[in-house]
């Protein structure tokens, strides 16, 4: 097993998630960065503040998990006054 940074943490505090983001846009500040499945869970109550790391947010289905319902994250992003830019296939 290779030893990481957080390989002794069995979680990932909120905290601890958006200063990870805020690194990968202070790092990559033209890359599109997006917040996805596990957000609910590692993010937890934070979750509004990593949408000024982020570019974007996965709504509802992530891949591979079912996640929170759309309404829900879009009453998220409007109560931080941000504009909702729908992607259509």
């Amino acid at each position: 097993m290779v030893d990481t940074p957080f390989s002794h943490h069995q979680y990932l505090r909120p905290y601890d998630c958006l200063r990870i983001l805020c690194l990968a846009r202070l790092l990559n500040p033209k890359q599109e960065i997006r917040v996805s499945a596990g957000r609910e869970e590692n993010i937890r109550s934070l979750q509004p503040m990593s949408l000024y790391a982020a570019n974007s947010v996965f709504v509802s289905g992530y891949l591979t998990e079912p996640g929170q319902e759309y309404e829900e994250t879009w009453r998220m992003i409007k109560d931080l006054n941000f504009e909702i830019e729908e992607h259509t296939l």
